[in-house]
């Protein structure tokens, strides 16, 4: 792990200073803590109500987010039975304010440490049927799986989802380097984009395509990378519902774990390594250093990762991926009065 977080931190040295940026390197952080959960919470979702829930990646809990900060227990998924053998990650709410959620299975072969090796072992694993897109019932908590590996789709790592106004489910595959496209009621399943773009690009650090968005008008999807060099893609979505040619829409950034998009087009997303939120411009820029602003920095930020906007307001999750859970604030951060432009 240092070996890696090394290599990592040489990466962010080059990509930083890539990177454009309207108001420096960095902006006064401008969060505070909002809501705190009994482990550290990865993804994030708010349905059409603005309800908002939250999910607790090792505990593979979901969590309901009152607006006082206070917190509910949703649903354990798979199950109770099935905690500490896999990871509950990226979230979103369909049509219905049902939640639909990743799941990933820990490969039997290799006590779970599965995630940062090369091989993947979980994606070879028959015993690996869990992986998948689970749906949860917020006023029941009842649990449906949706499609998952013991379906027969070769799911590797799900990671996060985004659904359009049709009921389909786009959803990243971390180190397949993919976005899938799932039915409503998972009956058919493809491999919607597999472009080089969506792959890892550096062996010490074997994950790709992390997070998704879809633009408001439906008319592309937005994609960031945990490659070294982090990448925002844009991939459009043709008429007859196929993936496009995917295209870098912004580059020279640090390793991504977060996307949001707001009406005007702007894209919120999270730099996990350096604690950091910015929001990148809808117009790419010259050799697709696109203009960048720094939203939020510092702080409360403890490796935040899933993001969403809510009545102005910026929240995200502090996964602090590889610190001790004793150091971990297991926080939603609140992120208020910024700007953009």
């Amino acid at each position: 792990m240092k070996q890696l977080l090394g290599r990592i931190a040489m990466g962010l040295s080059v990509t930083l200073g890539l990177a454009v940026s309207s108001s420096g390197a960095y902006a006064e952080s401008n969060n505070s803590i909002f809501a705190t959960l009994p482990s550290a919470p990865e993804g994030l979702a708010v349905d059409s109500k603005g309800t908002m829930y939250a999910t607790t990646i090792n505990g593979q809990q979901i969590f309901q987010i009152n607006d006082d900060g206070s917190t509910k227990l949703i649903a354990t998924v798979p199950s109770t039975k099935e905690v500490g053998h896999g990871l509950l990650i990226g979230m979103e709410t369909d049509n219905d304010d049902n939640i639909l959620v990743a799941y990933t299975q820990h490969s039997a072969l290799n006590g779970g440490n599965d995630l940062l090796n090369p091989r993947h072992p979980a994606c070879n694993d028959v015993r690996v049927t869990r992986t998948g897109i689970y749906k949860v019932e917020p006023a029941s908590g009842k649990v449906t799986a949706i499609a998952t590996r013991g379906d027969g789709h070769p799911f590797c790592f799900p990671d996060d989802i985004d659904v359009d106004k049709a009921g389909n489910i786009y959803m990243t595959d971390l180190t397949y380097a993919g976005i899938w496209k799932i039915s409503p009621d998972g009956s058919k399943v493809d491999m919607w984009s597999d472009h080089d773009l969506l792959n890892w690009t550096d062996d010490s650090l074997p994950l790709g395509v992390n997070v998704l968005v879809l633009d408001k008008a439906e008319k592309n999807i937005f994609a960031a990378t945990t490659t070294v060099e982090g990448l925002i893609v844009r991939i459009p979505i043709k008429d007859d519902g196929t993936a496009g040619e995917a295209v870098i829409h912004s580059r020279g950034h640090t390793y991504f774990d977060g996307i949001e998009i707001d009406d005007e087009g702007y894209i919120y997303a999270v730099e996990p390594g350096i604690n950091t939120v910015i929001a990148v411009s809808p117009k790419p820029g010259f050799l697709n250093l696109t203009a960048r602003k720094v939203v939020s920095s510092g702080g409360d930020l403890q490796g935040p990762t899933s993001i969403v906007l809510r009545d102005g307001v910026l929240y995200t999750t502090n996964l602090a991926f590889g610190m001790k859970p004793e150091q971990q604030n297991k926080a939603i951060v609140a992120i208020r009065n910024f700007t953009k432009k």
